[in-house]
């Protein structure tokens, strides 16, 4: 073709306008004389091809789209040093980018990208980098969309906490296939249980009066490859064995009633209560159940008549109840007066001073000859002082000391062959 000429006074010269793909050879001369007159002769040929320009990639296909990944794929070519992948969550105004070095010999190029929000649509586009020849244009691939995500389980909750044993709940999600659960003791080692294919799952062989911590997550495959993120924890704590009430006593005591009290239990939510008749076959108990305070007012009992009861205490459930207390008893009281034998014998029965600090009198007259036992009764049942008057009539007096005895409540009974009467004392 022709040649183009220009006049330059430096040792370089740059092209511009040059058509791309394309062959050219220049030349280059002296002048020695500013009007031409002395010009050295041209260089020969020297040979130079332009560039081909980066081109555009091409056939963008997303495939494979998982809750978190997807496989792009596109024909690049050979030429390229990198390939610049950008992409954003739909609508977002920032892109992220990722370079991709192209170390595939032909056209054909994929690359799984990770890291990506379930069920979130996505925009990605690619440029392709040339090693000599720029970059191409920015060319966008078609949306795709994330599937939805390995969901967390919601919902926990704990039932059926007993001493040994809890069941752990929660809700199904919508794309498990099966759940896990892992349980420790609060800052243990963690326990593991896998395949869980309902919503609950009752752990045994616990131990008592334990906090313990546990999570859920669901699995979306048949084995561990798809998982959701583990719960928040969770915690309860299982039941303390309950203890026995302590320190049974009974005050007001009549002649039809007492009232059975006992020092309350901490972990008590309730309390259950028999008495029977001192002696009585054992099948005669009669129970109370339910009682929510530390005291039970007894009525409809006999004048004159020695009961002994027991209390246990119930803690949340029927299966986390203690052992009844050891025997406690009393006995109903009669009145002042003593009927002896066939006759109209008036006993008139005195205690003073009541209650005492320790030294009591007992007076009272009987107006016919009988024989009479005195006795004094702890609060168990046990006799602990005893006096016998035969063929007695006229007043009797006596003065009693208990110093060296527990304070509480104490019963002074006396006895004639066909009677009884009993009051109660209070020791401070």
């Amino acid at each position: 073709s022709a040649w183009t000429y220009d006049t330059v006074t430096t040792n370089t010269y740059s092209l511009t306008g040059l058509s791309n793909a394309t062959y050219y050879h220049w030349q280059v001369a002296t002048m020695c004389e500013a009007n031409g007159a002395n010009n050295s002769s041209f260089t020969g040929y020297i040979t130079f091809t332009t560039l081909i320009p980066c081109p555009d990639p091409s056939n963008l296909v997303a495939s494979n789209v998982t809750y978190n990944s997807v496989l792009l794929s596109w024909t690049g070519t050979s030429a390229a040093s990198t390939y610049t992948l950008l992409y954003r969550e739909s609508g977002a105004s920032d892109w992220d980018t990722t370079v991709i070095n192209n170390t595939y010999t032909g056209t054909a190029v994929s690359y799984t990208l990770t890291g990506l929000t379930s069920a979130t649509t996505y925009e990605w586009e690619l440029i392709t980098t040339c090693v000599s020849s720029g970059s191409s244009s920015n060319i966008a691939g078609s949306n795709f969309t994330t599937a939805l995500g390995c969901q967390v389980p919601t919902g926990l909750n704990v039932t059926n906490i007993l001493l040994d044993r809890a069941t752990m709940n929660w809700t199904a999600t919508s794309n498990a296939n099966h759940y896990d659960v892992r349980l420790r003791a609060q800052g243990g080692s963690w326990i593991y249980m896998d395949y869980i294919f309902g919503t609950s799952k009752t752990k045994y062989s616990l131990s008592s009066g334990t906090i313990y911590e546990w999570q859920v997550r669901g699995v979306c495959s048949s084995d561990t490859s798809e998982v959701s993120a583990w719960t928040t924890l969770e915690t309860f704590t299982t039941l303390a064995p309950c203890s026995k009430p302590t320190n049974t006593n009974v005050t007001s005591i009549t002649t039809t009633s007492a009232t059975l009290g006992w020092d309350p239990v901490a972990s008590a939510t309730s309390y259950d209560v028999r008495f029977k008749l001192l002696g009585s076959p054992w099948g005669s108990w009669v129970y109370t159940y339910g009682i929510t305070t530390n005291q039970l007012d007894q009525t409809g009992l006999t004048s004159g008549t020695w009961y002994h009861w027991q209390v246990r205490a119930v803690c949340g459930s029927s299966s986390n109840m203690s052992g009844f207390t050891s025997y406690n008893t009393f006995t109903t009281l009669s009145g002042n007066r003593l009927i002896g034998g066939d006759t109209d014998l008036a006993v008139n029965l005195n205690i003073y001073p009541n209650p005492t600090e320790g030294i009591f009198n007992i007076s009272f007259v009987s107006e016919e000859i009988d024989n009479f036992e005195i006795s004094v009764i702890d609060a168990f049942g046990k006799t602990i002082l005893k006096d016998k008057k035969q063929e007695f009539i006229g007043e009797f007096t006596s003065k009693i000391d208990l110093s060296q005895y527990p304070k509480g409540m104490y019963m002074i009974q006396i006895r004639t062959k066909d009677s009884f009467v009993s009051k109660r004392l209070i020791l401070q």
